[in-house]
């Protein structure tokens, strides 16, 4: 009667897992309920770029520009070199200047470039920015037959790669309503940042294998000057016309598209065409860079090692080993010497007595046998 009732204890997983899946189910679940959140750009917590410690470079530059986005004065200049020489800052090999807002310090060792980028004493005291060029550090590469339930997020969390993965992006599809409406569809294909200067082969998405491409970047125009290489949100040159290369914006031009004139290459055609001969040319550069990090590996001293001074002191041995070698030449030095008062000495002259001695040694060596 006056037993005590045994209370069942909750069945605990045997490990932590059970409770991870719990929680990322949870977290894609909230995700999938706003798009907008779901196909964002993924970028990893707490990622900053770096050299890496095995770079084969011979100089690391670090970018410097104002935190509040001004020009570079002469005062800051001096203020800058004054800094470095406060905090003694090592491994300096020069300063120069980018363009107006951004100053460009190469070191001679990837250590002292990341050092450099974590002096948070100076860069605050100058009111600065410091990072290093995305080329030096990551590089892009594509997935296919993504499916498009899932995050960026969870594809991140699901990535297996011989290379950290830093960024993950979706492609996204622009599609207009009838009514005028203007919306984006997810595709299938991804683009996927690691930290690293070659492209893996192969990466693992929940265990099936995927092949990585390579990401071609779109070519950079400004819908402001419309130039190459950077975007309005950077620009800082007058507004251009798109259609008449004048100092006004499209929306005010009264010229006829059909008249159209190209500022970056003067054809019959607006300046943000597809059909620009300029533009093709740009893309094409970006496709040869695109394909120099996918095959980057072709260019490593490693699997391709230079022919070292060893070798080549090796067969100039062997061949100051050999009576026919050293005969010929001994013949060679001796015509050039005796021809000296006929023929000035120089180094076609030398080639060509060597070319006839070697020649001539070379029938008579087969005539003899």
């Amino acid at each position: 009667m006056g037993g005590s009732v045994k209370k069942r204890k909750k069945a605990e997983p045997p490990d932590g897992r059970a409770v991870r899946d719990i929680m990322e189910t949870s977290s894609e679940s909230d995700e999938s309920a706003d798009n907008s959140k779901k196909y964002q750009v993924f970028k990893v917590p707490g990622y900053s770029r770096k050299y890496p410690e095995n770079s084969k470079k011979t100089e690391y530059i670090v970018f410097l520009s104002h935190q509040t986005e001004r020009q570079f004065t002469d005062k800051d200049r001096l203020a800058i070199s004054h800094a470095i020489r406060k905090y003694c800052v090592t491994g300096i090999l020069h300063l120069k200047s980018i363009n107006k807002y951004k100053i460009g310090i190469t070191f001679d060792l990837s250590n002292n470039a990341n050092v450099f980028l974590q002096n948070k004493k100076l860069l605050d005291e100058l009111g600065l920015n410091a990072s290093i060029p995305a080329v030096d550090t990551e590089v892009a590469g594509v997935l296919t037959s993504v499916p498009t339930d899932l995050s960026n997020k969870r594809i991140s969390a699901l990535i297996g790669s011989s290379r950290n993965v830093i960024q993950v992006r979706r492609f996204m599809r622009r599609v207009q309503s009838e009514g005028g409406a203007i919306k984006y569809d997810p595709t299938q294909t991804v683009a996927v940042t690691f930290a690293s200067t070659e492209l893996p082969q192969y990466v693992y998405l929940d265990s099936w294998r995927h092949k990585v491409s390579c990401y071609v970047p779109p070519v950079k125009q400004c819908l402001q000057c419309m130039k190459f290489g950077h975007i309005a949100k950077y620009c800082k040159n007058e507004v251009v016309c798109s259609i008449c290369t004048d100092k006004h914006s499209f929306k005010t031009c009264k010229e006829d598209p059909k008249n159209a004139k190209c500022i970056n290459c003067g054809g019959n055609h607006v300046s943000i065409s597809n059909t620009c001969p300029q533009k093709k040319m740009k893309i094409e550069e970006n496709k040869v860079k695109s394909r120099a990090a996918k095959y980057s590996d072709l260019f490593n001293e490693h699997s391709f090692p230079k022919l070292t001074q060893k070798n080549i002191e090796t067969q100039i041995i062997n061949l100051t080993k050999s009576d026919f070698f050293m005969n010929t030449l001994t013949n060679a030095i001796t015509k050039i010497i005796l021809n000296q008062k006929d023929n000035p000495i120089n180094s076609t002259s030398i080639k060509e007595i060597l070319q006839q001695t070697f020649c001539a040694s070379t029938s008579s060596t087969n005539n003899g046998s």
